[in-house]
């Protein structure tokens, strides 16, 4: 899986970095399809401020994305990838699923 991380208004360490890789492979034990995985995290340098993550993961013929805020930016990645492993879950079990859906 290829993993991009961004960091916008100010510079993310090594070690968010490293947790935020650690997280998404996590999301990978859940589905092993998953191609490609951003995530973007935002915030505007102050301690104090409300921080972002955006998670947007690829999978075959089709994009899951979650975004979420908390006081650090891991709290709003753990947020992000619980979103993610439900969908991720979900997505498993339709293509699994023998009965075809069809919609009208």
């Amino acid at each position: 899986m290829q993993t991009q991380i961004t960091a916008r208004h100010f510079d993310a360490s090594p070690t968010l970095k490293e947790y935020a890789e650690a997280r998404l492979a996590k999301l990978e034990r859940v589905y092993d399809g998953i191609t490609e995985a951003r995530i973007v995290f935002s915030g505007n340098g102050h301690p104090d401020k409300v921080k972002s993550a955006e998670v947007i993961v690829h999978v075959y013929q089709q994009t899951l994305a979650a975004t979420s805020d908390g006081a650090t930016h891991e709290e709003a990645l753990d947020e992000c990838t619980r979103i993610l492993r439900r969908r991720l879950k979900k997505y498993k079990a339709r293509l699994r699923s023998t009965t075809q859906h069809y919609q009208k």
